[in-house]
């Protein structure tokens, strides 16, 4: 049963103080009733404040905060936040997810059903049958998603079609078996490596339909240095496998 897996949130942060406090709100109020855990790059618009104020208001372990003192990208966050969650051993599924509401989180109880029935890795896909970016994208940001992400499938010939995408949640033991610190990828890359690494581990990947919506308040931190970065890590990881290094 789904309600029997426990569960931690893993949510990287960096100037999320517009949307960190809803969110919080909605991943404890889920069905699921996972714990969060917000890794927070010193973010100076005080987001880890807020993140201590609601730790306070709910029961001890409910909401932890892991403050890193540099900002080196969504990888390395991801990397230690998985690394926490998985040194305390108390939980049996770890999620990632963005801060910003973009990834539903209605979508976790679906998500830790499929982990129930025996998948290893389940990914919050955009483009399966019944998933979808909201109409709130222009169409060139529609496109550029949609090509980034056929572009690394097709090149790495992942069996999976939403290849790029950062809701995902993971069987705790899975995590275990990777080996984080040769996934070294600073930024989206991270989200393709680590589910290529999944893949050549012989887990079983699952996908379930979301519709990813536009971030509630803020901008995103995408950038063209990042894209150039995720283009020249696929072709990598295409000559030498998940860790991109010969």
């Amino acid at each position: 049963m789904a309600e029997a897996l426990r569960c931690v949130v893993v949510l990287p942060t960096y100037d999320e103080a517009d949307n960190i406090t809803g969110m919080l709100e909605r991943i404890l109020g889920s069905a699921v009733a996972p714990d969060v855990l917000v890794v927070d790059d010193s973010s100076p618009d005080g987001t880890g404040a807020l993140v201590e104020q609601a730790a306070a208001r709910y029961p001890q372990g409910r909401v932890r905060l892991l403050t890193r003192t540099t900002k080196d990208g969504l990888g390395a966050a991801y990397r230690a936040g998985f690394a926490h969650a998985l040194a305390t051993g108390d939980h049996d599924v770890v999620v990632q997810m963005d801060a910003d509401g973009s990834h539903p989180v209605e979508a976790l109880e679906r998500m830790l059903a499929e982990i129930a029935a025996g998948a290893d890795l389940v990914l919050g896909a955009r483009y399966v049958p019944g998933g979808a970016l909201d109409d709130a994208w222009p169409w060139y940001r529609k496109a550029l998603s949609r090509g980034a992400n056929v572009y690394a499938r097709v090149l790495l010939h992942a069996p999976v079609a939403d290849l790029t995408g950062g809701f995902k949640a993971w069987r705790a033991d899975l995590l275990r078996r990777l080996d984080l610190s040769e996934l070294t990828a600073a930024g989206y890359a991270f989200q393709i490596q680590t589910t290529l690494a999944a893949l050549q581990q012989g887990a079983t990947v699952r996908e379930v339909p979301i519709l990813f919506t536009e971030r509630t308040h803020g901008t995103s931190k995408m950038s063209k240095a990042i894209i150039r970065e995720a283009m020249v890590a696929v072709l990598r990881m295409r000559r030498h496998g998940p860790t991109g290094r010969p």
